[in-house]
């Protein structure tokens, strides 16, 4: 009885130290919007309601920065604070993006088939309101735009406006930034010292065994969603129909292909046609892997993170699924290869890159570096 109190008072102390809405930290400034911090906490809460809900997360985003404040009354940002309050619903969100800069507005609960109309009302509405507490000259001059989470196409950078927390706006960020790109510099300098007869051999097998150059490039999704060229020892034969992959992607990813649908558990194809004797080989050590150091030192990937997908892999991504790609750069090695690797679901694959990201410290990476040889020659999941 008194453990259960003890616990109680303690959840207490701890949930009345949480800044509560309505508190002076939390409350709308005197124009109506939250301040810049407060406006990011409720942006990333409500990307994850949007995340859970599988709709759509609209921001309408109000650039008013050109017109300035010549007296410094602030009389321009407050009347722009009136008149988007006064056009949009309870439920949705003002703010300021960015102190004296833009002003944002979420907008809640949109149904997806919807947006589109919701857009050129809201849009409508708002400078009708504007043109009411502003002179026409100045509501000419606002720019009025809208930011969609999730993104549509799976191509191009991610929208970071969505991402605040990820912004390298501390010292520490800096500090983490610059020791991981310090490892990976480090690290892909050794390896391919270390792996350098493999260069010199594997390149005249493949010469030998197929037609075609030795690397395989391909385009792939990394941080934050840029695109870069993905180097690899090529494995396959040229001119490969990759309509296979792109289906069996498309249907892991859904979930249809559960363990029992999948040949001995494993969620990667098996006797893949497309590739070749040498291929099969060094797939299954890891070895096509090595040209990735090259990836390395030009920045594109880190030694440890999160695979990089393909591009028609992120078109069939969910909300929650996008953020494995978000604040780290894809790794050559990570959590998934050291534990799951191809033996494990696409969403436990993709939890277990969230939770490295979410626990990142450098001594992980160095734990997972020192783990992956292991993983490599137990050869589990490699096909």
């Amino acid at each position: 009885m008194a453990r259960s109190l003890w616990k109680r008072r303690s959840w207490l102390r701890r949930f009345s130290r949480q800044p509560r809405i309505g508190t002076r930290e939390f409350a709308p400034l005197e124009h109506g919007l939250y301040p810049e911090s407060c406006f990011r906490e409720k942006l990333v809460q409500e990307r994850r309601r949007a995340e859970r809900s599988n709709k759509p997360l609209i921001v309408m985003v109000l650039e008013a920065e050109q017109i300035g404040d010549p007296d410094g009354s602030g009389e321009i940002t407050d009347s722009l604070g009136e008149g988007v309050n006064a056009c949009v619903r309870g439920t949705d969100i003002c703010g300021l993006l960015k102190a004296g800069g833009p002003i944002g507005v979420i907008l809640t609960e949109v149904e997806p088939e919807k947006v589109d109309a919701a857009k050129r009302i809201i849009a409508k509405k708002t400078r009708e309101r504007l043109a009411e507490v502003l002179t026409a000259e100045t509501v000419s001059r606002i720019a009025i735009s809208f930011r969609i989470y999730p993104e549509t196409g799976g191509s191009g950078s991610f929208d970071m406006t969505f991402y605040p927390e990820l912004a390298p706006s501390t010292p520490r960020k800096i500090g983490e930034e610059v020791l991981k790109r310090s490892l990976d510099l480090v690290g892909s300098i050794a390896g391919l010292i270390l792996f350098s007869p493999f260069f010199a051999a594997l390149p005249v097998l493949i010469k030998l065994t197929s037609k075609g150059p030795v690397f395989f490039r391909q385009d792939r999704v990394g941080r934050n969603g840029r695109k870069f060229k993905f180097i690899k020892f090529r494995s396959m034969y040229l001119d490969n129909d990759d309509v296979i992959h792109r289906e069996y992607v498309k249907q892991l990813i859904k979930g249809k292909i559960t363990e029992q649908g999948a040949p001995n558990g494993v969620y990667k194809i098996q006797g893949d046609p497309r590739v070749t004797p040498v291929g099969r080989f060094i797939r299954k050590y890891s070895l096509d892997e090595l040209p990735q150091f090259i990836n390395v030192l030009k920045g594109d990937m880190s030694l440890v993170g999160p695979r990089p997908p393909i591009c028609y892999e992120v078109e069939h991504y969910s909300g929650w699924q996008r953020n494995r790609l978000v604040g780290k750069r894809p790794g050559i090695t990570g959590l998934w290869q050291v534990t799951g690797r191809s033996s494990t679901t696409f969403d436990d694959m993709v939890r277990l890159d969230l939770r490295y990201l979410n626990r990142w410290t450098i001594a992980l990476d160095l734990k997972i570096l020192l783990r992956t040889p292991g993983a490599v020659i137990k050869c589990k999941g490699a096909y």
